[in-house]
């Protein structure tokens, strides 16, 4: 009779349920996958973004800012101006994109500036250096932005009122260093 008694009795409490069985989980439709990292997509983009900054890169000759001790000359001109290197003659200093490169004294250009640091020398030195500086960027830029060729254009701030020797000095200094071509800035005259 044991044996019987065995048989009705389960041996481990495993077949026992105390609730409804367990949900299976079921298998979504939408499957994960990891997908790898495609790099030649990635170069795209980073290459389209390397030849946008170097479009523009430039100065944006609307934002030309004038000094506060420069007084600029009208003019009736309807032209807008270009992108260029903009030099600013004021009537204390020399500048170059809005950082000071020699000081002009009594309307001199400073004699320390200059090439020997003679007074009559026509070469502004660290006008040169700042122009050469610059002339290597945008030669640079072009080797690999065929937009953006060196045109050797410099923009010209000058106030009314400074000598003609200080503005052949700078003339004369930015064609040595391969700026040939000048294009003076002069306020819109109000009508």
């Amino acid at each position: 009779m044991d044996s019987v008694n065995e048989k009705n009795i389960p041996k481990n409490n495993d077949t026992e349920m105390s609730g409804p069985p367990p949900r299976k989980k079921k298998k979504s439709r939408i499957e994960e996958h990891e997908y790898p990292l495609n790099i030649t997509a990635m170069m795209d983009m980073m290459t389209i973004i390397l030849v946008y900054l170097l479009k523009s890169y430039s100065s944006d000759p609307a934002n030309i800012t004038p000094q506060a001790d420069l007084a600029m000359p009208f003019s009736t001109t309807r032209l807008k101006p270009e992108a260029a290197v903009p030099l600013a003659i004021s009537k204390n200093s020399i500048l170059v994109n809005d950082k000071e490169v020699c000081k002009i004294i009594n309307g001199k250009v400073d004699p320390n500036c200059k090439e020997g640091k003679k007074e009559e020398q026509y070469m502004i030195q660290n006008l040169f250096s700042a122009l050469d500086s610059e002339r290597q960027k945008q030669e640079e830029i072009a080797a690999y932005n065929s937009a953006q060729q060196f045109k050797g254009l410099v923009l010209i701030m000058g106030d009314k009122d400074i000598p003609f020797r200080v503005v052949s000095e700078v003339l004369y200094t930015a064609g040595q260093a391969q700026f040939g071509n000048f294009k003076f800035v002069v306020l819109k005259n109000p009508e």
